[in-house]
């Protein structure tokens, strides 16, 4: 039991780790152009837009 529980942990860890190079490649292949905002506006539109639905 205690290998199988071993054994899982260790093919996640690998996992994320295989994840994580992946995307380091992506970004070094495909630049982003811009940053996405992922503050204050995307929550401002959030909002309107559940106010929009609320008041229906």
């Amino acid at each position: 039991m205690t290998a199988l529980v071993v054994i899982t942990v260790a093919y996640l860890a690998l996992a994320l780790i295989l994840v994580y190079a992946i995307d380091n490649m992506v970004v070094l292949f495909f630049p982003a152009t811009r940053a996405a905002p992922l503050g204050l506006t995307t929550l401002s539109k959030v909002i309107a837009v559940s106010r929009k639905y609320y008041h229906k």
